[in-house]
């Protein structure tokens, strides 16, 4: 294989990895108060999704998401007298995306000596939806918030209910990846 060859077929293998790389736009954040006693916390239970009383479907991912993250962290669900509420907000707002992508040139020598030569560039410019999930953990005896979550990613229109659960289940668990904050303090 030439050297032009060998370096379309790499360069075509690191934007393959880099595209597979990108695929996921997770971000996630918290915070807490650094006067709560989490080791206190044992229970919780969800409140109702005010927001989705029109999608019960999508209340009920987000539900089964956030119980599993919890209980992977030790806390059970209650129906009543829970230690913390679960408060959910949603936010959904469009974002403009602009990918380019190219086949690089090569360097060498031609008859006007050295230079860049080949290579084609394409830019795309769209609007792309955006899911903001805001989770508070309320102290049910104070009424005050003690810790936040959020996660912000795209929404891809076109995955089944089973890969939209997945997303949901590993969103949450990365948001609360360091829950406990500060070992259980």
């Amino acid at each position: 294989m030439n050297s032009t060859k060998r370096f379309l077929v790499i360069a075509a293998m690191l934007g393959l990895a880099a595209g597979l790389i990108a695929c996921s736009t997770l971000t996630v954040s918290t915070d807490f108060d650094p006067a709560a006693n989490f080791s206190q916390y044992k229970t919780f239970t969800v409140m109702p999704l005010e927001q989705f009383q029109n999608n019960t479907i999508t209340a009920d991912r987000i539900r089964a998401a956030i119980t599993q993250a919890l209980q992977a962290r030790g806390l059970q669900p209650a129906s009543e007298a829970a230690d913390l509420q679960i408060q959910v907000f949603a936010k959904l707002s469009k974002e403009t995306q602009i990918t380019s992508t190219g086949t690089g040139g090569y360097g060498g020598w031609g008859y006007r000596g050295w230079g860049y030569g080949g290579g084609m560039s394409t830019t795309t410019v769209q609007d792309v939806a955006v899911g903001t999930l805001v989770v508070d953990l309320v102290d049910a005896k104070t009424n005050k918030p003690v810790w936040r979550g959020t996660a912000s990613d795209t929404i891809a229109q076109n995955k089944t209910g089973e890969q939209k659960q997945e997303a949901l289940n590993y969103a949450m668990n990365q948001m609360f990846a360091k829950y406990p904050p500060g070992g259980g303090k």
